[in-house]
């Protein structure tokens, strides 16, 4: 793909441009805000470095903190946008499909209010490498998770997985260049199952509840009364 080509070539040429705290705080909140950056790239590029510049190991921690500074800025970003899409987006969805906004803040109960079960759901979320993470943040908005948890799952589950790109760059593995490409590959496929998800829910309530149960019970009336011509001929 000649856009990732592009991609690393600019992100491993602004890393020798800039000193490598300021390259992982800026670089992970880009590639928070903006997909297409992967992680494993901005981590396994500042782990190359540090080595480059005979670093210890607690540099590499001390730049997963700083870096996750800006990842999580970024996640808080589309945690506030989803709570104003709440209000913008939802519900007129909502209205549309003929559901209440009653039954969505009822789902979104059922989901938060358990701060350590509530946390510890996120936290593997975020630790987990392919799982896209701005549905998760909008998500997080809309059912309306506890910002304070919402902030410290994702700070500490994004640490653990960056520091561990970080490692692989700083032990040099022959393969790293190649290893974000699979994952992005993997997390493609994955935003794709989580669209089709989100749609297949909204038809899911559509059909459960209000216009879309009036029009499944108006369609079985119509195969029954059709069922029962074809009985009497």
């Amino acid at each position: 793909m000649h856009w990732l080509n592009a991609v690393e070539h600019f992100v491993r040429a602004y890393a020798t441009e800039v000193p490598l705290p300021w390259f992982v705080f800026i670089g992970s909140f880009f590639e928070e805000v903006i997909s297409p950056i992967p992680a494993a790239l901005i981590m396994g590029v500042a782990g190359s470095l540090a080595l480059l510049d005979d670093r210890t190991f607690w540099y590499l921690i001390l730049l997963a903190l700083i870096g996750n500074l800006g990842k999580t800025l970024g996640a808080w970003l589309y945690y506030f946008l989803g709570d104003k899409l709440e209000d913008l987006l939802v519900r007129p969805i909502t209205k549309y499909l003929g559901i209440r906004h009653e039954d969505i803040e009822n789902i979104g109960a059922r989901f938060v209010g358990h701060h350590w079960k509530d946390g510890g759901i996120l936290f593997l979320l975020r630790l987990l490498p392919p799982f896209p993470t701005t549905p998760v943040s909008l998500a997080a908005g809309i059912i309306k998770m506890d910002l304070r948890v919402f902030l410290a799952a994702t700070y500490a589950g994004n640490f653990f997985k960056d520091l561990l790109y970080l490692y692989a760059g700083y032990a040099g593995l022959a393969k790293l260049h190649t290893l974000w490409r699979k994952i992005e590959t993997v997390k493609f496929g994955v935003d794709i199952f989580v669209a089709f998800s989100i749609v297949a829910f909204l038809l899911f309530l559509y059909f459960h509840r209000g216009r879309g149960q009036r029009l499944l019970q108006y369609c079985q009336g119509r195969f029954y009364a059709w069922f029962k011509r074809l009985k009497g001929k």
